[in-house]
């Protein structure tokens, strides 16, 4: 899902890493590609386009990530 007008999103998309502010209780994104998994779960992960900001959501399989 790209939003109209951008044609950067296939070349700028990034993984992302999701978690719960503790302050504000909200769902915070940064663009984090490497960090700490939990093993042997499917995480689900934002991919974010750097150039238009369009998040999109995917399930990845932490054992498979370490190969």
């Amino acid at each position: 899902m790209q939003k109209p007008g951008c044609s950067k999103c296939a070349e700028t998309t990034v993984q992302g890493r999701a978690y719960i502010d503790k302050k504000t209780g909200l769902l915070c994104v940064t663009l984090d590609e490497k960090y700490e998994k939990p093993e042997g779960l499917k995480v689900l992960v934002p991919f974010i386009c750097t150039t238009c900001g369009t998040t999109e959501w995917k399930t990845i399989d932490t054992i498979e990530d370490k190969k």
